[in-house]
């Protein structure tokens, strides 16, 4: 079977915590069943996205253990930060000290040099092991490389292209790559990338292909 990892986002508004939880429930029921019936090994992700964040997120928070302990939870995601708030920093605190999971860790559109940088320093505090920033693009590959964490590169439409992600891997032969595809409700593709891979065995780099778009990502959540 295909292995793939879907993690919490904010596909509508997170008014409360039952939504949240509802969202979670959805997550490792429904999905993961959706994905047997049809070849899909679905492993999950949990957290508060800093977009998820509502008045009643202590309680999610409380919530959140009983659900990470659910079998086809490998990760914590995604968490991060959007706007830097006081609130946003205490609840990616609380869950990136969850301890034994990876952390997917979301970066945003905008200031995200910005924001990574302030990320990038509450990981190190915390001294969080075994985190994936994501979203990085050419922008801000420089600071991201700096950390020394994996670095996710989501292909998909507004974020990178695959001919940036491939200049960012063959540009940094170090460094160590998660591909993935992020498919959301907004524009996504599917083939993202399968895309990558291609792009780099024709170039010549089959085997950064493999750890980008494979490998390293088993190694992390299929551990």
């Amino acid at each position: 079977m295909t292995d793939v990892l879907t993690l919490a986002h904010d596909p509508m508004r997170m008014s409360t915590s039952d939504v949240l939880a509802d969202h979670f429930h959805k997550l490792v029921n429904g999905e993961v069943r959706r994905g047997a019936e049809n070849g899909v090994n679905v492993h999950v992700g949990l957290g508060v996205h800093p977009r998820s964040i509502n008045d009643q997120v202590d309680t999610t928070l409380e919530l959140l253990p009983d659900f990470v302990a659910h079998p086809a939870v490998v990760a914590i995601g995604e968490i991060g930060l959007e706007t830097c708030t006081t609130v946003e920093e205490q609840v990616f605190r609380t869950q990136l000290e969850i301890d034994y999971y990876p952390k997917v860790i979301h970066t945003p559109r905008r200031a995200k040099r910005e924001v990574l940088e302030r990320i990038i320093a509450i990981v190190d505090d915390v001294g969080a092991k075994d985190v994936v920033i994501d979203h990085i693009d050419p922008s801000t590959i420089d600071v991201a490389l700096e950390a020394g964490t994996y670095i996710g590169i989501t292909v998909q439409p507004g974020k990178a292209s695959v001919r940036e992600a491939v200049g960012m891997i063959i540009g940094c032969p170090d460094a160590k790559f998660v591909v993935n595809s992020d498919l959301s409700s907004q524009r996504s593709d599917c083939l993202s990338v399968a895309r990558v891979l291609r792009a780099l065995t024709v170039e010549g780099y089959a085997d950064r292909a493999q750890k980008a778009c494979v490998q390293n990502g088993r190694d992390l959540f299929l551990r």
